[in-house]
């Protein structure tokens, strides 16, 4: 990490301590109610991602400079599915969000670590269909979570510690499947221009 990514590092931390501060409010518990604070929570940073990317090329290119390889293998976090499938069998979550949402993480973790080793070993991996179907399914899972997440209303995933996965760290591996992926189109139109 260099100085020009210090900013990301500090917006992180804070971002992830306004959300512990909020939870610890209870503002994202709504028991009869749509889930509609997690789910502002989870969309507007990512809705503030994008506009910055488009109005702000420094950010852009600040964000584009993030190792791929950093990017990838945050989704090592994702066993995390393991404890949606251990919490429905223990009779916290719904079937209905946990394994889908579960299911989808473990093989969102299980793949990353090779996922890393091959762009680590050959940086133009990035350019294959693979890497780009895995970036797709990586968001296609997070956007099945929140909404089967939504359709449930699991309590326990409006409190601490769990919060913190739908508005905090779902959003940031979103943001980290985006980056990878503008970094890929990036790529392959500096190939397209240099051929």
């Amino acid at each position: 990490m260099n100085k020009q990514h210090w900013p990301l590092l500090l917006g992180a931390v804070g971002w992830f301590s306004a959300i512990y501060w909020l939870a610890e409010r209870g503002t994202f518990i709504s028991p009869d109610k749509p889930p509609v604070a997690v789910g502002l929570a989870f969309t507007t940073p990512i809705l503030l991602f994008l506009v910055t990317q488009r109005i702000w090329p420094g950010w852009r290119a600040r964000v584009a400079s993030v190792s791929p390889v950093l990017l990838i293998s945050m989704n090592g976090w994702r066993f995390i599915g393991l404890g949606f499938l251990m919490a429905n069998i223990e009779g916290l979550l719904p079937r209905g969000f946990a394994w889908p949402a579960g299911l989808g993480d473990i093989t969102m973790a299980l793949t990353a670590p090779w996922m890393t080793a091959r762009v680590a070993a050959d940086d133009r991996f990035r350019f294959t269909t693979v890497f780009l179907l895995w970036n797709l399914f990586g968001i296609a899972d997070f956007l099945d979570a929140v909404l089967l997440g939504t359709l449930y209303n699991t309590g326990l995933m409006q409190r601490l510690p769990l919060v913190l996965i739908p508005c905090f760290f779902v959003p940031l591996l979103f943001i980290a499947h985006i980056t990878l992926l503008e970094q890929r189109k990036r790529g392959l139109t500096c190939e397209l221009l240099s051929a």
